[in-house]
């Protein structure tokens, strides 16, 4: 027997303890594949720690006992422990409900249309909840009675909920005083309070007019922060995570300074691991200040739109909140260099966003948290910076663990010499993101010497490839161009595609052509933007993108990808998920084709734009894509055919994005019909 022979026969075989090691170095989509090979590997999907990784989701669609996706769920074998319903429409599915409840510790409710009634009957099947996320369901709280000791009998829900740490109540419009406290007052061990989005009154005016005469019951017309900070003061023992994104507190916050200092008789006050402030555009400095001083045990912070926020509150929070793992400013102008060098002084940051600040440039880079060698520092965004080339550098080669980079815009920073130093030095990156990096170039990926491809090479290839302006002869020199610059840019990349691509088919390329790094030494790679790189052509995904776990590339306006750069890809990236190709107009029906055939986890495919393809396209998409949820064919004008109706047939698209507003609702209603009369 050979060793191959015996590496097939026994891997199935492998200690339980050996497969659970390997699980935990894959993705989602790769633990459902391996979960496929045999018995042994379906089995450790069984294990605790991967049950807690999988989310069961349901969107746009019917649940009914009767029906699938309902029906497919009540014959699983596994028990799931956490549920998203998101566009849902709630049939009589009181089976799957007491199914979901045997295992169910989190529940997700998203503009799912249902009444009180309903959410009760919900929630006396849920013995084991330990997080409830209610988010734009709008008539949940349309009812005046909602949860109403006189009306309904609370008693089995309400042990239900006693268990429940995690609420998320957000983007509801009708949330009032009164459904908050009589919701929390059910809830005594909350951990986690999100009302992200929710219109919350915060000014005594507005209380005074509700409430002319207190003490009195909770309103059931408004919402106001005072009642908000009553269940803070009843919660403030466990709570640990705040979330008032996009509402307008502003001074309000101080008073939660008052509730952060010990009690009468001793126990601790309020102190936040993570508070998440995003777009909260009344806050001031002041309030900032004062409210973080006090919050030392925080390691999540969100700030982004804080447009008050400036250099004074950066000094505070890196002097005051030691603990912090995760820090969020994006867009906050007021932030400049000054404040971006005191960021080097967190020292656990693992996380950071700085992206849209325009105060911050180059020297607050290189002084603060690319001033020397960091191995903490995992995410990092500083897209729409106006940064050189030596910020860069300095990030490449003093934040060596990074998995995220994110220069999304740096165009006058990110140019081929710097890519190649990313390549080199910032081998552990999982996600990069170049977008509207426009000064890149295939060399940038490939590591090629474009320099080294002489004219004696390229000139054996004939006219049909015509070199490139600087290997051309003093006779091409002197001749009067009537092209604009811009054009002559295009066209000089476009000789300079097809001189490479020539010398690679004619393998007129030697081993010393290749002097720099090619982005396949990033083995983990599993996330690319390149939108609007327009310089990068086949020769890029040719020979640059070989990557075995890259389930994301996002390749819109790369004008000079073909069928040719998509027939390497798909045999060198099989495992991509996400794909956008639009504006890609180079992209023709084969393409198509060719990517439907061969990506077989594809779940979103963006082809808006690609103006060559036709009803063949979707042809294709129909026949070979079995797991596609989204897709997107806004500006495909030769596509006219019933699409609608013909995608139909495609039981896992869930969003379908073209320009007929009217067809995708008629889509919508035509799938969720057939589905129910199957």
């Amino acid at each position: 027997m050979s060793s191959l022979d015996y590496c097939l026969y026994s891997y199935g075989e492998l200690p339980l303890e050996i497969v659970l090691h390997i699980y935990k170095y894959l993705g989602y989509t790769d633990l459902l594949a391996a979960g496929a090979t045999c018995h042994q590997w379906r089995n450790a999907l069984y294990q605790t720690e991967f049950i807690e990784r999988t989310r069961v989701r349901f969107t746009k669609c019917v649940l009914s006992d009767q029906h699938s996706p309902a029906i497919d769920l009540l014959k699983c074998e596994r028990s799931f422990r956490h549920f998203l319903f998101e566009d849902v429409t709630l049939g009589q599915a009181h089976k799957m409900m007491a199914f979901i409840g045997q295992s169910a510790h989190s529940l997700n409710l998203d503009n799912v249309d249902l009444n009180d009634k309903q959410f009760y009957g919900i929630l006396r099947m849920l013995p084991n909840l330990q997080s409830l996320s209610v988010t734009r369901c709008l008539p949940l709280f349309m009812s005046a009675t909602f949860l109403d000791s006189n009306s309904c009998d609370l008693t089995e829900i309400s042990a239900h909920l006693a268990s429940i740490r995690e609420l998320t109540i957000s983007q509801n419009r009708y949330l009032t005083d009164a459904i908050l406290v009589r919701l929390t007052a059910l809830m005594p061990n909350l951990e986690l309070i999100n009302m992200s989005g929710c219109q919350i009154s915060f000014h005594n005016a507005i209380h005074r007019r509700f409430y002319p005469n207190e003490p009195s019951a909770p309103s059931e017309s408004v919402l106001t922060f005072k009642y908000i900070l009553s269940v803070l003061v009843q919660q403030r023992k466990k709570l640990r995570v705040l979330d008032f994104s996009h509402t307008i507190i502003g001074h309000s916050l101080m008073a939660l300074c008052d509730l952060s200092q010990p009690d009468d008789n001793g126990r601790p006050g309020l102190q936040l691991e993570r508070l998440y402030l995003s777009g909260c555009r009344q806050l001031n400095v002041a309030t900032i200040k004062g409210f973080l001083s006090t919050q030392s045990l925080l390691s999540v912070l969100d700030l982004s739109g804080t447009v008050c926020l400036n250099d004074d509150c950066l000094v505070t929070i890196a002097g005051t909140n030691p603990q912090l793992k995760s820090l969020k400013i994006s867009a906050c102008a007021g932030v400049t260099n000054m404040g971006a060098i005191h960021l080097r002084n967190l020292s656990r940051l693992q996380h950071l966003d700085i992206s849209n600040c325009d105060g911050i440039s180059s020297p607050g880079i290189i002084e603060g948290v690319g001033r020397e060698q960091n191995t903490v520092l995992l995410e990092l965004n500083v897209s729409n910076l106006t940064i050189c080339e030596e910020a860069i550098r300095a990030i490449a080669r003093n934040l060596r663990a990074l998995r995220s980079l994110h220069l999304n815009n740096c165009v006058n920073g990110v140019t081929d010499d710097v890519m190649q130093l990313i390549i080199s030095q910032l081998c552990w990156l999982r996600e990069l993101s170049l977008e509207s990096c426009c000064r890149l170039t295939d060399a940038a990926l490939t590591g090629i010497n474009v320099s080294k491809l002489q004219l004696n090479r390229t000139s054996s290839i004939g006219d049909m490839y015509p070199a490139p302006d600087s290997f051309t002869g003093s006779l091409q020199s002197i001749k009067i161009s009537l092209r604009s610059k811009a054009e002559e840019e295009i066209v000089r990349d476009a000789k300079r595609k097809q001189a490479m691509i020539a010398a690679y088919e004619m393998n007129l390329i030697n081993e010393e052509d290749f002097e720099g790094h090619n982005i396949q030494a990033l083995r983990g790679l599993r996330s690319l933007n390149l939108r609007g790189c327009n310089k990068i052509s086949d020769v890029s995904l040719k020979y640059g993108l070989k990557h075995i776990e890259l389930n994301k590339l996002l390749l819109s306006h790369c004008q000079q990808i073909s069928l040719l750069g998509m027939e390497s890809l798909v045999n060198n990236c099989p495992s991509i998920e996400i794909l956008d190709l639009s504006d890609c107009y180079n992209i023709n029906d084969q393409g198509i084709k060719t990517i439907t055939e061969k990506l077989q986890r594809l779940r979103s495919l963006d082809i808006s734009g690609c103006s060559q393809l036709t009803d063949h396209s979707i042809d294709a998409i129909i026949v070979n894509c079995q797991c596609l949820q989204t897709l997107s064919i806004y500006r495909c004008r030769s596509m006219y055919t019933d699409i609608e109706d013909r995608l139909s047939g495609l039981r896992t698209l869930r969003n379908l994005y073209m320009d007929n507003i009217n067809s995708i609702d008629n889509a919508e209603f035509f799938r969720l019909k057939k589905r129910l009369d199957c």
